[in-house]
């Protein structure tokens, strides 16, 4: 009796690509292109946001810069695996280009996939597991037609120079505050009764973890740092990997 693979996945978030990547972040550049590489044998390759580290888009160009990245998800397209982007904080402002170039769904918005037998959903993370009134406030500007309209009547290097100081130097979370984020994380998704879902994604903290409250799964990638992590689903289950350490799927 045959029986019918389930569609597989591989997710990424945080890498915080800079436009001009300097001798360091190449590295990081160069691996990541693999890693398209191999979701080039997948279903789904979802980007859960904060992929660059700064993006906007201005009605008539685009900034110059993430080439390289751009051409590696055209030949991920181009081999049938589908593309989402949910834009995080840092590029929200892209999602449209990306619904346009990649066929991504929705624009920058929690995506739901149905991979098998296993419900997903899939969101960046920011605002989730915190309660701080100034990012929530920051958050909803960023994520309003006024804001974006704000955005737009800024030069584009005041624009970009404010948003490199406000992004400061992203990291992989401390041990400390990783203990903080899986208990924050477990009584989030104690909370969640009723949800239409098995598993839940997302990134954003740079800390990975799972955890399972009463049979659902709240899980994220640590980030594409130091460690280059990212998520797979296959079999109706979430890994999370590390792409220097662990030997590459098979898909």
């Amino acid at each position: 009796m045959n029986i019918k693979p389930q569609p597989t996945a591989v997710i990424v978030a945080d890498a915080h690509f800079h436009l001009h990547p300097d001798s360091a972040e190449m590295r990081r550049v160069e691996r990541f292109l693999e890693l398209l590489a191999t979701a080039r044998r997948a279903d789904h390759l979802v980007l859960l946001g904060d992929i660059f580290d700064f993006w906007f888009d201005y009605p008539h160009f685009r900034l110059d810069g993430y080439d390289s990245i751009l051409r590696g998800l055209d030949e991920v397209r181009q081999a049938g695996t589908e593309i989402h982007f949910i834009g995080g904080n840092h590029d929200i402002w892209a999602s449209r280009y990306f619904h346009r170039r990649y066929g991504s769904t929705p624009d920058g918005r929690p995506l739901v996939l149905e991979l098998g037998n296993l419900r997903v959903r899939f969101d960046h993370g920011d605002g989730l597991l915190s309660h701080d009134r100034l990012y929530s406030a920051f958050r909803a500007v960023v994520r309003t037609r006024a804001g974006i309209a704000l955005a737009k009547s800024l030069h584009p290097e005041i624009l970009f120079a404010i948003s490199t100081w406000l992004s400061g130097h992203s990291r992989n979370a401390t041990r400390d505050e990783g203990r903080e984020i899986e208990s924050k994380a477990t009584a989030w998704l104690a909370r969640q009764y009723g949800k239409n879902w098995d598993l839940m994604v997302i990134g954003h903290v740079h800390h990975r973890f799972q955890v399972t409250v009463d049979g659902r799964t709240l899980g994220a990638p640590a980030g594409w740092f130091d460690q280059l992590e990212y998520g797979l689903i296959k079999d109706g289950r979430l890994t999370l990997l590390d792409f220097d350490r662990d030997p590459p799927p098979a898909l």
